[in-house]
């Protein structure tokens, strides 16, 4: 009778598969449901899917940190026109609610004395950046921060054409931590 042997090349992924590794505390869902709480956005696809934290029934159970949880923030910007006709914007951020980020960045806009306003991006738990290239167009991105927003921004300012692109106004809006 014959023993069966793994080949010398396997040992290394068998024995791989023997060490503790660390658990991910969030996975992807489509929305928060009992006892969870969305922690943010995965784009590394680039789709945009929720992802989700089990924290228990009563909010805390599963937690790193048992003495409080995270929060989503929205944020809204809102492209208008200044009253000389020239392209304009406003935003809302660290709203409680997407309507919320929404109906702020559009009352902003109207407050400003601005016209045709109307909202042009939103983000949960991000960043938005804000382009301007050389004729004066404004351009928009979102991401997971603001360096990536940054990057996102000014890589689509390029990619419509626009000569001399560069970052006019980053905005944040990430989750927030409440103490219980």
């Amino acid at each position: 009778m014959r023993k069966a042997q793994l080949p010398l090349r396997v040992l290394p992924f068998v024995l791989a598969g023997l060490l503790p590794t660390t658990a991910f505390a969030y996975y992807p869902c489509n929305g928060p449901g009992p006892g969870e709480v969305l922690i943010g956005v995965d784009t590394t696809n680039g789709v945009q899917t929720p992802l989700c934290e089990y924290v228990g029934e009563d909010g805390g159970g599963g937690h790193a940190d048992p003495g409080g949880y995270w929060v989503d923030q929205y944020a809204t910007l809102a492209w208008g026109t200044d009253p000389n006709g020239g392209p304009t914007y406003s935003w809302y951020v660290n709203a409680t609610s997407q309507a919320e980020a929404d109906t702020g960045a559009l009352a902003q806009c109207q407050a400003s004395g601005f016209r045709d306003c109307r909202i042009a991006m939103g983000v949960t738990n991000g960043a938005i950046a804000v382009a301007i290239d050389s004729s004066g167009t404004l351009h928009t991105d979102w991401g997971e921060d603001a360096r990536h927003a940054k990057k996102k921004a000014l890589r689509f300012c390029k990619k419509q054409g626009g000569k001399g692109c560069k970052v006019e106004e980053v905005l944040e809006s990430p989750a927030a931590w409440v103490s219980n």
